[in-house]
């Protein structure tokens, strides 16, 4: 592997960082990788903006990214990828749900929220690596049934990338063993499908 992974997962409370976090740090535990996490920074009530960064490498010490290296953006929530801007670099590959959830500040201050297209041009004008954007959610809700394993959807988009150090099937493997069995099936499904969508957006097999 590179001599660093840097990662940041983002997006709003109730979307479950956290629990994707938990997955990609428990691959690079059982893969025997060095890593390290930063504490969560943000308000993780429904709704409030959270993310989390991870490091992974066997020089790394620190969990705070610095600006211009991070080399993959997870992020939940389109609104929330624009919020770690200044973190994108032409090493950057950006993967993001195209699925808009309004800040509450919006409605209260009345400001306007910016289309996902205009969302898509601004990520675009940082020069990213690369830039993969699709509706997870929807994938969750409409071919999974359950909206709230969007998590798991981009967990299975974000191993489709080639980015993080380790194969999808070994994240999968993590996921499958941290889910409780009754929401097993519908998080490996979830997982899968991102796996293929991501995989059928970069013109590779599904």
């Amino acid at each position: 592997m590179e001599d660093e992974i840097n990662v940041i997962v983002s997006g709003v409370g109730g979307q479950g960082i956290l629990f994707a976090t938990n997955v990609i740090i428990r691959t690079a535990l059982e893969k025997g990788l060095n890593f390290a996490q930063s504490e969560v920074h943000g308000l993780a009530q429904r709704y409030g903006s959270i993310h989390t960064e991870i490091r992974i490498g066997p020089k790394v010490k620190s969990p705070l990214i610095l600006e211009g290296t991070l080399d993959l953006l997870i992020a939940m929530e389109p609104l929330e990828a624009m919020r770690y801007a200044n973190y994108v670099s032409e090493r950057t590959t950006i993967i993001s749900n195209s699925h808009i959830v309004p800040p509450q500040s919006a409605f209260l201050e009345r400001f306007p929220i910016p289309s996902i297209d205009e969302i898509k041009d601004l990520l675009l004008s940082l020069n990213p690596r690369g830039l993969i954007m699709f509706d997870a959610t929807e994938i969750a809700s409409k071919q999974v049934g359950d909206p709230i394993v969007t998590n798991s959807v981009m967990l299975g988009g974000a191993s489709a990338t080639g980015i993080l150090p380790f194969s999808a099937q070994d994240i999968r493997g993590v996921l499958q063993s941290l889910v409780p069995e009754k929401y097993k099936e519908s998080n490996m499904r979830a997982f899968d499908l991102g796996y293929k969508e991501v995989k059928r957006i970069l013109g590779g097999e599904g």
